[in-house]
């Protein structure tokens, strides 16, 4: 008990002083605490208009008049496209493209909301209430930041004495510095605002869930954690493929009896399914879709990306794989003399001791479901309409890194000198992240893109 105890002391320590004037108040961007708020007093949607304009929902609820009215109501919700070519095109909250010229619009009233899954915005609540939109949204994200590094080596202890992992306690603690802190973890972890309090806290779940569900031990609290963790990312409710996997083909080679399996199927179940109803009916009420968490209206449903192709489409494959693995500073004349782009940098260069990955020493029957949530995690987010943007590293990473850390415990090498120094060369690249991402040693705000932004084509016929 005392090694997680000294790990999250050093875990609070380490993030607060990198978090530094931003723990004396919260971010412009705590959209999490909006959310809490509208809770609170019993709303879907805002109750207070949004601080700025960066990545909440809206859409306009239009009254109609003329023949307009006639045709579809005296009122439709959704938005104007803006097309090229296309000025009175209205898409409605449930797809339907109307045509509304400028002399059958009445009064026009915008709505509100938060785009992202409400996990943590439940979380806060209770702080919300004592201290409404002052809550502190770096100081929350800090202590689940610290809390990830007691989890992660809680799961690498427990794959150690289950057999599952060679790694000795020392080994392990060695993972776990290059999990919280020589990874894109480290500089997410100071910031608060709503983009990385959300991987934050995803992670947290994630780990948790994962603690729970080796050899499908705890199927409800792993169960409740999974809830917890979509609820907060909604990707990652690809993540009950790693317990149901296990249920039907234990790694540990013990088949258990089929009551026994039906027993901890329902009781794993149960959580999700409640969290993924309710989550349903949330969108619903806010959007009139239950698939719709409100990321199909930001910035009022105009930008074009999402307009054309969706949340989702094998055309953001390629910048998203090269945010990923392929991109790179470069140098200029002028302090800090690197140029980081927007989009961020390869995972390589955030953390290079992933390259160990290409050095198995092992397989185990672990590894089927861990690579398979991996495969299934990663593969969405490639074709995800964002790269994670205004970035240090590619922050989406921090999705699936829980299986990365998996994969590093049971089939990398020892933890060597090499092994060492690739972590520590990690742990150096990110606090130069941590310290300087958004602040003027290191703002790429204001830089130029390292690559060019790509352009996609637009659909035949628009």
């Amino acid at each position: 008990m005392r090694t997680p105890i000294l790990l999250f002391l050093l875990g609070i320590a380490v993030y607060a002083a990198f978090a530094g004037p931003r723990l004396k108040i919260h971010t412009e961007h705590n959209h999490f605490v909006y959310q809490a708020m509208a809770f609170l007093d019993g709303s879907a949607e805002l109750v207070r208009p949004p601080p700025n304009q960066n990545d909440w929902a809206s859409y306009e609820a239009l009254t109609l008049k003329g023949k307009s009215a006639e045709q579809h109501g005296p009122v439709v919700k959704g938005f104007f496209t803006g097309r090229s070519g296309k000025p009175l095109e209205f898409q409605t909250l449930k797809g339907e493209h109307l045509s509304i010229p400028h002399r059958d619009r009445g009064a026009s009233e915008t709505h509100h909301f938060v785009s992202f899954p409400p996990g943590p915005a439940v979380l806060m609540i209770p702080f919300a209430a004592a201290v409404a939109y002052g809550t502190n949204d770096v100081l929350f994200t800090v202590f689940f930041a610290a809390l990830n590094g007691v989890l992660a080596f809680l799961l690498l202890e427990l794959l150690r004495t289950r057999g599952y992992s060679p790694r000795t306690k020392r080994e392990n603690l060695w993972l776990t510095v290059l999990f919280v802190f020589g990874s894109n973890h480290l500089w997410s972890a100071v910031r608060g605002e709503v983009w990385f309090t959300a991987l934050i806290v995803g992670v947290t779940f994630h780990l948790a869930y994962l603690l729970f569900a080796v050899d499908a031990r705890r199927p409800f609290l792993a169960g409740l954690m999974l809830a917890w963790a979509f609820a907060t990312r909604a990707s990652l409710v690809l993540a009950a493929a790693f317990f149901y996997w296990q249920l039907v083909a234990p790694t540990s080679g013990e088949r258990l009896e089929r009551k026994e399996q039906l027993r901890r199927f329902l009781l794993f179940s149960a959580p999700p399914l409640v969290a993924g109803v309710l989550l349903l009916w949330f969108n619903h009420a806010r959007f009139e879709n239950p698939m719709e968490f409100g990321h199909t209206y930001l910035a009022g449903g105009r930008m074009p990306r999402i307009r054309d192709f969706g949340l989702f489409h094998p055309a953001f494959f390629k910048r998203n794989l090269h945010a990923a693995f392929t991109l790179t500073p470069r140098i200029i004349d002028k302090a800090p003399y690197l140029q980081i782009s927007k989009h961020g940098m390869s995972l390589f260069l955030t953390t290079p001791a992933l390259l160990m990955l290409f050095r198995p020493k092992r397989w185990h029957r672990i590894l089927a479901p861990t690579l398979l949530c991996l495969a299934a995690t990663f593969g969405l987010i490639l074709m995800y309409q964002n790269t994670g943007w205004v970035q240090f590293g590619y922050r989406f990473s921090l999705d699936f890194l829980p299986y990365v850390l998996i994969l590093m415990a049971v089939t990398a090498p020892p933890v060597g000198r090499a092994f060492q120094g690739l972590i520590l060369v990690g742990v150096l690249v990110n606090a130069v992240g941590a310290g300087g991402f958004g602040r003027r040693l290191l703002n790429p705000y204001t830089a130029e893109f390292a690559c060019p932004e790509p352009v996609l084509e637009s659909k035949k016929g628009e």
